[in-house]
């Protein structure tokens, strides 16, 4: 039967008139839509150009003379010349470019951002099922976290935080003491506390690790088939952490004994010739026979602290070097009191132990003997090796008006990440709360009837179908703390925008520090949503 075609629309006898057609008026919508959108582009593009004419060419001048717009970014080459209070790897303001502080601003941001979307998820998921506990205590505790939270701006939350909870809270330097007797101290200069620090000989111990990680695997699995074939049990964690520990064990000793790095350069006449000798040579100066009696002898007047000031050992290091976390360690360990000189290139330290500031220059054994070349009287040094453990234990200590050794958690640090994680976590608790809720009844009554606890039925039955409800909009919260965490600036922790907003001022040119803070940020925040989305896609049902 041959195809008969459509008859034109009609209202009756009469054709529909073209501007009552829907058909053409979407089609003319669509071709008025996409001329005004190429308007505003050629509008936005003209704007941009005659606003870049307007900032002359200085904004894009080139290394070699003239100015291009592909030389647009060559003045971040340049030495940045501005400090930044806190930064992940090292940083010298007199020559490091920009490109290295905006790297450091980048690391911040993320750093804020890695450790603030962990927390987040432990607080919001702790209180979103808080918020459903029949405790009627517990339940409206986390009722009014949620609403305070969510009902008070982010930006007043950190003033808060930063300027009344911490400032004026916290005890200044002079006046901290030692946290639960510890030695941990939360001042208004921030939290210090000790720190594990690798020495040269960590790379072999760590090879250790990972050989006693084997072996107790292999241990497991030929336990696991045993009991397969006997029928009798065996404690298989207990047998394979012991079999982990030999290893470890036996590498630590092996590492630290077997290792020559750490050195010291003294002079001859000092009669210093290893570790031992140090602590002997305190002794004589003070006429006691134990250094360890030192304070003893304070405490009962027998010394007074300018003779064991006089008599301390001076030393001069690389400033924030393993050298010297591994000699004051052991000087601590010993009970020799000792001064420290720090500086900050080999160079300085050198020249300050050439010039009678210290006794004892302490440095890996390359450094010293390359330094030792250069003094005038080479020949009466000595480079004296010190002992060396895989890891040492860095201690906080007050020097002068400040902490030094060990680890620092920075106030700016600590008010931007407690204050994103309080207030991202209350949003996170509501998502938390609507994922259980989705969850089927009969699942919690199923779950019950099997005889699991509260705990097994929320880690193995609620929890895991919830994921599918609450992981859609994590997303969009892990997304906005990171991009909150721009406001660190105002409690003046060095993020990426206040470093991108320091460079501005410093260099005269904003559009492409703007430019690249946009696309870091874009970027930061395409991979959270990629990572997001891919477990998200691992964790969908998947129907028949």
């Amino acid at each position: 039967m041959p195809d008969i075609p459509n008859p034109p629309l009609r209202r009756g006898n009469e054709r529909i008139p073209p501007w009552r057609d829907g058909r053409i008026i979407g089609v003319l919508l669509q071709i008025v839509f996409v001329v005004l959108f190429v308007l505003s582009l050629s509008w936005i593009f003209t704007n941009i150009g005659n606003n870049l004419d307007a900032l002359g060419e200085g904004q894009f001048s080139c290394k070699e003379g003239g100015s291009s717009y592909r030389c647009a970014f060559d003045f971040l080459s340049i030495d940045a010349q501005f400090p930044i209070g806190e930064s992940v790897i090292s940083y010298n303001p007199n020559t490091d470019s920009f490109w290295r502080a905006i790297g450091i601003g980048v690391l911040n941001t993320a750093k804020v951002a890695f450790y603030g979307i962990i927390l987040t998820t432990i607080l919001g998921t702790l209180t979103g099922i808080a918020r459903l506990s029949s405790n009627w205590l517990m339940s409206n505790i986390a009722k009014w976290y949620i609403d305070l939270m969510r009902n008070t701006p982010l930006l007043l939350q950190l003033f808060f935080l930063y300027f009344v909870v911490f400032l004026v809270s916290l005890p200044s330097v002079n006046e901290v003491e030692p946290l639960l007797g510890l030695p941990i101290y939360v001042s208004q200069r921030g939290a210090n506390y000790p720190s594990l620090v690798p020495m040269a000989s960590f790379a072999t111990w760590f090879a250790f690790i990972v050989l006693g990680i084997v072996q107790a695997q292999l241990l497991w699995v030929i336990l696991g088939r045993r009991e397969e074939q006997t029928g009798q049990t065996s404690n298989r964690a207990l047998w394979a952490f012991l079999s982990f520990l030999v290893v470890v064990v036996i590498g630590w000793f092996i590492a630290g004994n077997n290792s020559n790095t750490e050195a010291a350069l003294v002079s001859r006449a000092s009669r210093i010739r290893e570790f031992s000798d140090i602590p002997a040579l305190v002794e004589r100066r003070l006429a006691v026979s134990d250094v360890r009696d030192i304070e003893a002898a304070l405490e009962n007047g027998t010394l007074t602290k300018e003779a064991v000031d006089e008599a301390a050992v001076s030393v001069c290091a690389i400033n924030e070097s393993a050298s010297e976390i591994n000699l004051t360690s052991q000087l601590g360990a010993a009970h020799v009191p000792f001064t420290i000189t720090r500086s900050d290139r080999p160079d300085q330290a050198i020249a300050t132990y050439a010039e009678g500031g210290c006794e004892i220059f302490v440095a890996d054994r390359a450094t010293l003997a390359a330094e030792r070349d250069l003094l005038e009287d080479s020949a009466d040094q000595l480079i004296v090796p010190l002992p060396e453990t895989p890891v040492r234990l860095s201690v906080p200590r007050l020097e002068g008006f400040n902490f030094v050794g060990g680890a620092k958690l920075t106030l700016e640090f600590s008010a931007i990440l407690l204050g994103l994680v309080l207030y991202t976590g209350a949003f996170v608790a509501e998502i938390v709360r609507a994922g259980i809720l989705s969850v089927s009844k009969g699942q919690t009554e199923a779950a019950r009837a099997l005889g699991l606890s509260e705990t097994q039925r929320l880690r193995l039955i609620v929890l895991p179908q919830a994921l599918r409800v609450i992981i859609p909009p994590l997303t969009s919260q892990y997304l906005n703390l990171t991009k909150n965490s721009s406001l660190a600036a105002a409690v003046l922790f060095p993020d990426l925008y206040r470093t991108i907003n320091t460079i501005i001022n410093q260099s005269g040119r904003a559009i492409q520090p703007i430019v690249i803070m946009a696309l870091i940020y874009l970027s930061i925040s395409l991979v959270i949503s990629f990572f997001l989305n891919w477990y998200n896609s691992k964790i969908a049902l998947v129907e028949r």
